[in-house]
Formats: structure tokens, sequence, C-alpha cells
């Protein structure tokens, strides 16, 4: 099972979603009543909806974590539970709370976090040595107490954000299979908790051990922004540009995010000609509706760079 596992992890990091999920596939075929198979194939196709910004397959994802969780129940109702299975079972929900969150599902998106940690700190309580479940509880503990904007419907939240990343390190450093998706976690809280250094630090490391990965050179991306390492910022958004480009599906989201990220790293360098150019491109996409709403930020920015170049380039 690890095997399979660590081997169609690997095909999905490389954005090789397709020869991932025939991996998964084989775990299916191989463990039908498992839980195991049914989760990372998920996970897979919640990988190359993100990684497409485009959802279409969310069908498909939720039959396949809900099948996740009836197995994981089926097993213990038959007394063949144990820690790896509820983990999986809990998981599952993080999981789909998650891709509620991606689409404004709030309180869907609380409810499913609060049951999936549940069952995973129930599986700590049992089994301390299953590192990969402090990864779930320590991302909750932390976003739970910074997006309280979201949150109105609760009573008063504890600061639990020190704790949080606590916990998340120790998945990373003695999980069996999280150490590179906490770390890419890591980095994305640490960028909200403005510790910059460290996260392009850890950024590098995921970006090191899989220099083709999409997902990890986003993130690089972002952290060397925020670093004010302007020419390796724009040189990462640079080569995600051209790569989104050459995807067979491509709703014009991500590029927008690259032109405007590049944009914004032009403005800091008073390129003004260049800004131009660059947030003219993201404005001039034909989106569909759907898309173009979940770009209003994006182009809205890109309309204020334009604005502004505009007014620097005039005489």
């Amino acid at each position: 099972m690890k095997s399979l596992v660590l081997q169609g992890m690997d095909l999905t990091f490389n954005n090789h979603f397709g020869e991932a999920s025939q991996v998964f596939d084989q775990l299916i075929q191989q463990y039908p009543q498992h839980p195991i198979g049914y989760f990372y194939k998920a996970a897979t196709v919640q990988a190359g909806m993100l990684d497409a910004e485009d959802y279409r397959q969310e069908d498909q994802f939720y039959r396949l974590a809900e099948r996740t969780i009836q197995l994981a129940d089926s097993l213990k109702k038959a007394g063949m539970d144990n820690s790896w299975i509820s983990f999986y079972k809990g998981s599952a929900f993080l999981y789909c709370s998650f891709m509620k969150m991606k689409q404004g599902s709030w309180l869907s998106a609380y409810k499913d976090a609060s049951r999936g940690v549940s069952i995973l700190e129930e599986v700590v309580s049992q089994d301390s040595l299953l590192y990969d479940a402090y990864l779930g509880i320590g991302s909750f503990k932390y976003w739970k107490s910074t997006k309280t904007e979201f949150l109105l419907w609760l009573p008063f939240i504890s600061d639990q954000r020190e704790q949080g990343i606590s916990l998340i390190y120790r998945a990373v450093e003695k999980g069996d299979f999280v150490r590179y998706v906490g770390r890419d976690q890591l980095v994305w809280i640490l960028m909200d908790k403005k510790d910059y250094a460290e996260a392009f630090r850890l950024a590098r490391q995921n970006h090191e051990a899989y220099p083709d990965s999409r997902f990890f050179k986003w993130t690089l991306a972002a952290a060397a922004f925020h670093s004010r390492e302007w020419e390796f910022s724009n040189q990462l958004y640079q080569e995600l540009l051209q790569q989104v480009r050459q995807l067979p599906q491509n709703n014009h989201l991500n590029e927008i995010e690259c032109l405007v990220k590049m944009a914004e790293i032009a403005a800091n360098n008073q390129q003004w000609p260049e800004v131009y150019q660059l947030a003219d491109q993201a404005l001039r996409f034909d989106l569909e509706k759907a898309v173009r709403k979940r770009a209003k930020n994006k182009l809205q920015k890109a309309l204020t760079l334009r604005n502004e170049a505009e007014k620097n380039i005039s005489p």
C-alpha cells in the first residue's frame, strides 16, 4: 500500500494526474473494501482541479470522498477499524471542507472541517505516533484562529495559531505521507503570519525536491514575491505563465494571476510601459461568466495597475 501511495503522490506532485489516478485505481482494485485508494484518488482529482482552477470534476471528487467515509464506517462496524482507517475518514472530511471553502460555502466547510478534526483528534489520542494526523489538526487550529471574519456565528475563539504551526512542523518532520503537502501548507501559513524568510526557505525545499511541480512553483513564486525577491519571483511567474498557456484546458484564471503579479513587480521597479502591457493583457481575456466572477479582485487590481501605468507614461 505504502509503495503505491508514494508512487501516486509523486506523479501528482509532478502534474501527471491521469497516471496518478491509474496508480490509485490499482489500490482500489487490490483493496476494494479499504478507503485508502478512494481517498488518494479523490485527493488527486482535487489536485487536478486546483492546478487548472477548473472544478468541473467536483462530482467525481465528492463521490470518491463519500466512498472513503462509507468504507471506513463499514470496516468500523465490522470490528476492523484501526487508526489509519479513521485517519482517512477524517482527512476525507477535511478535503471536502477545503473544496467547499474554495467555492465560498463557509458554514458547510466549517462543519466538515470540525467533524474531520474531531476524528483526527480521536486518532492521535489512540495513537500519538500517527503523525500524519497532526497536519489536519494543526491547519484547522491555525486558520480557525485567523479567519474569524467568516466564523461570526461562533462564540469566542481562542488563539491557537502557534499550537497549530507546531503540530504541522511535527507532521512534516515525522509523518509518513505529508512531508511535502504539510510543508506547502506551512509556507502559506507563514506568509499569512508575515514570516516571509522562513516561508521562502521552506518553499525552496519543496521546489528543489520537485522542480517540475506547478504546485510548489506557485507557492515559491508567492513566497519570493512577499520576500521582495522580485527578479526570482518574476522568473517563476513567467515560467508558470508559459506552462499554463500550454495546458489543454485553460480558463485564463491562472494566466491572469501570473500577469497581475508580474505587473505588480514591474510597478515596484517603476517599469511603467511593461506594467501597462501586462495589466492590459490581463484585462483582455474573453472569460466565462463564472470565471469572471472568480477573477473579480484580480481584474480590479489589473485595472488599477493599468491606470497607474497610464498616468506615469503620459507626459
